[in-house]
């Protein structure tokens, strides 16, 4: 018997509702590690007891193997239709390899079909489930593909990235921010992303950069080296940067299409998932299903234009939970955690509500201008589209905007997430201050208890520094938050004292 945990039952519960109002082809939305494959398990053998025939289609060779191991599990009979590895063609329960049945066509007779990282549409697995007339589920943690609104009519997106971290089914990730590879100029391709080409030609060039920040959070965080996944532009840009790896005394392989056959790389993930090789390299294989929960670094080499998609796929490879991991690093040399940040941190509070019907335009991330968007005095990186304003790092007068980045040691920069310049107390500490001198001028106690008073209403505990105000002009963002508090404090002293009073009221009445 499957267990399904609350979330999973809501999300089956809502393809049912949907199915029910006459939506034979919806998308299953859930993050990575949410238990999209369990899920779809469930509605298969839910199926199989009703005697229903069901085929669950994977896009890549190692997606049928790691399914076929998981229906195993789940003690569901089922065949496999995967080139040489096929076998019990005759069962009701089929896993697929999407390239295998698009030759030998698929079957007439299927009662459901699931389709996994259904964001990636194939043309003919497209027509088929456009015209079976029966119950489709497609599965994807990134349902933004271009056009997809057309072939499924319903989205059903139960829980987010956020909530699962909350309830500790995800790990958090600390994002790192390093030197940004500069595609100013670069050649893009039809799908209006950088050419692979120019990618590699540029991120290689940063390969020393690579190794060494990944000595040097590591050994912040973890004390040493940790198990790692990285993401290179090209398979020789890969190459290279496990040559750098290794010549600095660390075991880095790569997966790519060069290592000859299935055998070779289930090998390789397989030492990985042991503990006997320290990090994996690809471009893309690791992005999609890969299942390793206890990894500790994710390094990120390879920029994209508009995949939001393959930003988060990739990111999502870190964020499994596992026994003993709090969180997980993500090291971005390639700009697109802060390009792609909005969208990103919107998306994991928010989830999703309606697929890309083919006419909206995509994501194209948010460049930063070197220079204009880095304080000049102490090197703080504003995010994309982030407009200048007080550096919360030193003060320097930039004008008006929200930071979502803290200054840490070395050329990288710490990338804390929405409420960054909210949490920097050092910061907030320095304004309460400013804000506490203009209200009560030279009475210096009075102003001290004020600010003492904003800062434990801020943050619930006292600050480290002593009260020292300069004359600085207070930022006004946090003085909004301080007359926001304000504000409460007096509503909640009115309401008081409207509740004593009617309570004297009562006590005269005759």
């Amino acid at each position: 018997m499957i267990e399904l945990r609350d979330y999973q039952l809501a999300s089956i519960e809502g393809l049912r509702q949907g199915l029910r109002e006459g939506h034979l082809r919806q998308i299953l939305c859930a993050p990575t590690a949410a238990g999209k494959t369990v899920m779809g398990a469930h509605l298969i053998a839910e199926a199989l007891a009703r005697g229903r025939k069901s085929a669950f289609v994977c896009d890549r060779v190692a997606l049928v193997r790691q399914t076929s191991q998981r229906f195993a599990e789940f003690g569901i009979p089922h065949g496999v239709a995967q080139g040489r590895n096929t076998f019990g063609r005759s069962l009701p329960v089929q896993v697929c390899s999407a390239q295998t049945i698009e030759k030998r066509g698929f079957r007439p007779d299927l009662d459901l079909v699931i389709v996994d990282e259904a964001h990636t549409q194939r043309k003919a697995t497209m027509q088929f489930i456009r015209g079976i007339g029966k119950p489709v589920v497609g599965l994807t943690a990134t349902p933004f593909s271009k056009g997809l609104g057309q072939v499924y009519t319903r989205v059903v997106n139960v829980t987010t990235t956020d909530k699962l971290i909350a309830q500790g089914w995800l790990a958090p990730l600390k994002v790192y921010a390093a030197r940004e590879i500069d595609m100013k100029g670069a050649k893009t391709g039809a799908g209006g992303e950088w050419l692979a080409s120019e990618v590699q030609r540029r991120g290689t060039r940063i390969v020393g950069d690579i190794v060494s920040c990944w000595k040097e959070k590591t050994e912040k965080h973890f004390g040493g080296p940790v198990k790692t996944i990285a993401f290179s532009a090209t398979v020789d840009h890969g190459a290279e940067l496990c040559r750098a790896f290794q010549a600095a005394g660390h075991d880095f392989r790569q997966i790519s299409y060069k290592d000859g056959n299935d055998g070779k790389r289930a090998a390789l993930i397989e030492a990985f998932r042991r503990g006997e090789i320290l990090g994996l390299v690809s471009c893309e294989a690791l992005a999609k299903g890969f299942d390793v929960p206890d990894i500790l670094c994710g390094i990120c080499a390879r920029p994209y234009r508009k995949s939001l998609a393959a930003h988060i796929q990739q990111i999502g490879r870190a964020m499994r939970s596992a026994p003993g991991k709090q969180y997980a690093l993500w090291l971005d040399h390639a700009g697109n955690y802060l390009g792609f940040l909005d969208a990103t941190l919107e998306f994991f509070a928010s989830g999703v509500s309606e697929l890309d019907d083919g006419e909206r335009a995509r994501t194209v991330r948010k460049q930063r201008k070197r220079g204009s968007l880095d304080c000049p005095r102490c090197g703080y990186v504003f995010p994309a589209g982030e407009k200048a304003g007080l550096c919360p790092s030193c003060g320097l007068e930039r004008g008006r905007g929200r930071s979502r980045v803290e200054v840490t040691a070395g050329r990288m920069v710490e990338v804390t997430g929405e409420r960054g310049w909210d949490e920097n107390r050092a910061f907030v500490w320095t304004h309460i201050q400013r804000i506490a001198a203009q209200r009560h001028g030279s009475n210096r106690a009075a102003a001290r208890s004020f600010a003492l008073a904003q800062f434990r209403n801020w943050f619930g505990d006292w600050p480290r520094d002593a009260y020292r105000p300069d004359r600085g002009p207070a930022d006004e963002r946090v003085a909004r938050r301080v007359r926001q508090q304000l504000n409460k404090w007096r509503r909640r002293q009115f309401a008081i004292a409207a509740s004593g009073q009617h309570r004297q009221e009562r006590r005269a009445a005759p």
